[in-house]
């Protein structure tokens, strides 16, 4: 783990956070369902009052994906600047339901951490 890195309290959820300059990468390992998506919620919202101008949530760890935790994106969306947002996923397990609920149209999602830090 760099400096910029850090282990965030969750225990529901692994949730690891580094920092790349002003943009912060949370990753984020485990289910996101209706029992965790209130930890992934606080922990997004950790992250937020921290003041990056870019968040990048790296859900390729995720096994699960529910409307719970598409909610607290929104809601992490909402609270950022227009394309502030970014999702990296490489499965359908959570890409889905983005593309699904048309919720990529605002959010970006990318394959890798390195390219949703370029967009």
């Amino acid at each position: 783990m760099s400096p910029s890195s850090r282990d965030l309290p969750a225990t529901e959820l692994a949730a690891t956070l580094d920092w790349r300059g002003q943009s912060a990468v949370l990753c984020v390992a485990g289910e996101i369902d209706l029992l965790s998506a209130p930890e992934f919620e606080e922990v997004v919202d950790s992250v937020l009052a921290d003041g990056p101008e870019l968040l990048v949530v790296d859900l390729r760890e995720v096994t699960f994906f529910c409307s719970a935790g598409l909610q607290v994106l929104a809601a992490a969306h909402r609270k950022l600047a227009e394309r502030a947002l970014r999702v990296v996923s490489d499965s359908p397990v959570t890409s889905g339901p983005l593309t699904t609920t048309g919720l990529d149209t605002w959010i970006g999602v990318h394959p890798t951490v390195d390219e949703a830090l370029r967009k």
